[in-house]
């Protein structure tokens, strides 16, 4: 049996390469090296407060890494905001806009860019029948469920097209019935659109006392 050969730039979606994070004299997340392979599926485990959302904030321009490079997508990002980068991220608590109904969440983003109207249409009936909510494309947020919510925020950010997609603890705040029932949805879109970094602290795997 042959080795299997080493991932190109080319298959990679994102590298982190010596990429850390210091507060003072704390280390939040301890410099790491990590490559990404396009299409993968990749869940970070672990306790509270082993740095699990700082490293997904530094992937996607939130938090600047106090040392490393990061690369999304073949290109230098580690200097980038989180607008200029070809990522998009999930909050644990989604940030929809309580004034707009569930297709103008979705459309906000399309908008800001200056999307011609048939456009936006176009890719938000897209994004609202890939999370399998057709049916309540009107209605408002504090009418939907906390899993209709969570679509809600999994369409608005994939509507952007992003390459790489972060996932801040996307199912704490469902009951187990509901978060069993995402985790399929979250593998069924996976399997549609491509990338996804997820952040899972319902399941304590790595035990990380200092950083990851």
């Amino acid at each position: 049996m042959t080795d299997a050969a080493p991932a190109t730039s080319s298959d990679l979606a994102v590298r982190l390469s010596g990429v850390g994070r210091r507060y003072g004299a704390v280390d939040a997340v301890r410099p790491l090296d990590l490559e990404i392979q396009r299409g993968d599926f990749l869940a970070i485990l672990g306790p509270s407060g082993c740095g699990k959302t700082t490293l997904l904030r530094m992937i996607g321009g939130f938090v600047e890494p106090s040392a490393g490079r990061i690369e999304v997508d073949g290109r230098d990002v580690t200097a980038l905001g989180p607008e200029k980068r070809p990522t998009n991220m999930v909050f644990q608590g989604y940030g929809l806009f309580p004034h707009m109904n569930l297709r103008q969440n979705i459309a906000y983003g399309l908008k800001l860019r200056g999307l011609p109207p048939a456009e936006i249409r176009r890719r938000v009936d897209a994004a609202i029948e890939l999370v399998r909510l057709g049916d309540q494309a009107e209605r408002g947020i504090a009418q939907l469920s906390g899993g209709q919510q969570q679509r809600v925020a999994l369409a608005r950010a994939l509507v952007m097209q992003p390459k790489v997609l972060l996932l801040d603890e996307p199912l704490a705040a469902l009951d187990l019935k509901l978060r069993q029932a995402m985790q399929e949805e979250l593998r069924r879109i996976h399997r549609e659109v491509g990338v996804f970094l997820g952040d899972r602290d319902d399941i304590s795997v790595l035990r990380c006392s200092r950083g990851i």
